[in-house]
């Protein structure tokens, strides 16, 4: 019955025991050399094969395995089921492992078509990935996605409202896809330390490699940016939060590391800094998992994983991949060229390096700044610096950025269009996030069909609208004329679960509304059995209560009456239980006056708890206060992050 997560639990167990048998033949030689790439082709399949199993799961519903019940369930529609795939911890660790072994493929693909001299560091480049590729197979095992449950449940939990957009359906393989890239060049760097190779044997695929890697990540952090933008209502695309500042110094380090290996392949004097980046850009794509994945960050930032088992895990392979990496560059030293790095202040080799050592500036501000709730913690007292900090500090190195990219299309240093298109796209960039932030915020209460001139603008608040079905309601503005709607999911309980704001798109910029839910007073009374209670409309008597098993739960149906003084109605409001908790849904009374939610019973069944609240036409009528900013231009930031983005895949074409 369960052969399914059996094979994907076998498979993965094959992954990690056949890339691990692949980086140690790889030592073995040229006469291993064979036996090395058909295991590391076998590690790939079997990764591959895993995730396309953890697929089936998701697409057949098997409530069995821990993982799938706990992110999907039957109603779930098909791309959240796809994407239900990387909800959680130990699906982004598999999906991290498939990407890992697509580029294994491409890197055999590459070792199959090597000139004879190239042989070697090829060898080597793949024995290294492959026991990178071991290294996520073990930590994919240790939290698996294929671990049963002992009750299988009826349906699954299905997925967090907040996760439900097409923009985070995307936003975390392309992360991922960036991770696993990066570590390409380290692979490259290592090996090329390990076999002694000539820089023109290996440099230009590391730098291809690299660019792909940090277009991709790139693309994942503008994704997520403009979905915190458009989705979260936060009020702007980058809060500094700790989670974003985990992907953000990757990137930086990774554009660093760019620029040496452009730098390089005039002067190989820059070998050294170029070993050190690589292994450095890898190290801290791992620390930022360990930060996120720890429970470290749990009451600093809005979406970091809970703490588990695997945070240690995490912290010593990264230690000893950093550890490896600089203990191999240590021994290797003095075997690197020990020419100049450049020939002159005004060179064009040294612009690289002074640009790459602002970045990695950048990158070790980010790094204190999200590693303050470890660093605090180790002192007793946890706490986060606050976004002033970011903005205080990397401001004036952002500004260096600026003059030293002008500079450099003064001496018309940049001929290739990926390397324009990059440097362009930045430089608009960092203007349109200091235009953007130029614009003004006013907080605002309306009462349904008032209106306001809020910063030079016309708002109307038109009401609150409650669909059919109950999980969203929308807030309705209308803005200098124009319509606008915000919308929020709702859980089953009623309560907000995910909030969109409404944003009017102007060429001069947007005008963007976030609502805030108003604040409605719920009152709760204890019911004992046979016994009347009221408030300040209606009389309750708890009447009776029935407990019906199903599949994992049990449905418990209170039978309430409910009288104004004339009638009585008979109300049966349900709970639907599980061990570890239930969820139950309002339902209206005395023809939609009033709502009622049970929301607890009694061991011995005497007594009920119930949640008494306000009718749908009640909510409608209430005043929202609603965050109103403008945002100048800043549809040029996104436009721009688009233009980064192709630049890095153009410039990786070109290279």
């Amino acid at each position: 019955m369960y052969f399914l997560p059996q094979l994907g639990e076998l498979l993965l167990a094959l992954a990690l025991g056949t890339s691990l048998f692949a980086a140690l033949s790889a030592l073995g030689g040229a006469k291993w050399r064979r036996i090395s790439r058909i295991d590391a082709l076998c590690a790939a399949f079997c990764s591959l094969a895993s995730g396309a199993v953890l697929y089936a799961l998701f697409l057949g519903d098997h409530f069995e395995v821990a993982y799938v019940a706990g992110y999907s369930s039957q109603a779930l529609p098909l791309l959240y089921k796809i994407s239900a795939f990387w909800a959680g911890q130990q699906g982004s660790f598999l999906l991290w492992v498939v990407f890992h072994a697509v580029a294994l493929l491409v890197l055999l693909r590459q070792a199959a078509k090597a000139a004879p001299e190239r042989e070697s560091v090829m060898n080597a480049t793949v024995g290294i990935f492959s026991l990178l590729l071991a290294v996520l197979a073990l930590l994919t095992l240790a939290k698996s996605p294929f671990e049963l449950i002992a009750d299988v449940p009826v349906d699954g939990a299905g997925m967090n409202p907040l996760l439900m957009d097409p923009w985070m359906a995307v936003h975390p393989p392309i992360l991922f896809l960036g991770y696993a890239l990066l570590a390409v060049p380290l692979a490259y760097s290592c090996a090329a330390l390990l076999v002694n190779a000539p820089t023109k044997q290996w440099l230009a695929s590391a730098r291809s490699f690299t660019l792909v890697a940090w277009s991709f990540l790139g693309a994942g952090i503008f994704i997520g940016a403009y979905w915190a933008y458009k989705v979260l209502g936060w009020g702007g695309f980058w809060g500094w939060d700790p989670v974003e500042n985990s992907s953000l110094v990757p990137w930086l380090l990774a554009c660093a590391l760019l620029h040496l290996l452009t730098a390089a392949r005039t002067r190989e004097g820059v070998l050294p800094v170029l070993h050190l980046a690589a292994i450095f850009t890898y190290a801290f794509v791992l620390y930022g998992t360990f930060l996120t994945r720890s429970g470290i960050l749990g009451d600093f930032s809005v979406h970091s994983f809970a703490g588990t088992s695997i945070g240690l895990t995490l912290a010593v392979v990264n230690g000893l991949v950093l550890l490896a990496g600089l203990a191999l560059l240590f021994f290797r030293a003095k075997s690197l060229p020990q020419t100049p790095m450049y020939e002159s202040y005004a060179s064009r080799p040294f612009l690289l390096l002074l640009g790459a050592l602002v970045l990695a500036f950048i990158a070790a501000i980010v790094f204190v700044g999200m590693s303050m709730p470890l660093l605090t913690q180790l002192a007793g007292q946890p706490a986060a610096v606050d976004t002033g900090f970011y903005t205080r500090t990397t401001a004036p190195l952002a500004l260096v950025l600026v003059v030293l990219m002008i500079y450099a299309f003064v001496k018309k240093w940049m001929q290739r269009k990926g390397a324009i298109l990059v440097h362009v796209g930045t430089l608009l960039a960092l203007v349109a996030i200091v235009t953007s932030a130029s614009g003004g915020n006013a907080s605002v209460t309306l009462a349904p069909g008032e209106t306001q001139t809020v910063l030079g603008h016309e708002l109307t608040f038109e009401g609150q609208t409650f669909n059919a079905t109950g999980d969203a309601k929308t807030y309705d503005y209308t803005v200098d004329g124009e319509h606008v709607t915000a919308l929020t999911k709702l859980k089953e309980s009623g309560e907000d679960a995910a909030r969109e704001p409404a944003i009017v798109r102007r060429l001069t910029g947007d005008l963007y509304l976030a609502p805030t839910p108003p604040e409605s007073e719920h009152e709760e009374i204890m019911l004992k059995r046979g016994h009347m209670q009221m408030d300040d409309l209606y009389a309750y008597r708890y009447d009776n209560i029935e407990m019906t098993p199903e599949g994992d739960h049990m449905r418990v149906t209170a039978d309430i009456a409910v009288t104004d003084g004339e009638t009585v109605e008979h109300a049966q409001p349900v709970i639907l239980a599980t061990e570890t908790g239930g969820k139950s849904e309002p339902i209206t009374i005395m023809n939609g006056q009033k709502r009622i939610r049970l929301t607890g019973v009694s061991g011995n069944q005497e007594t009920i708890r119930l949640e008494l609240l306000p009718s749908i036409e009640e909510l409608a009528a209430e005043s929202v206060t609603v965050a109103f900013s403008t945002k100048p231009f800043i549809w040029v930031l996104f436009a721009s992050a688009i233009a980064v983005v192709i630049g890095g895949f153009v410039a990786a074409k070109e290279s």
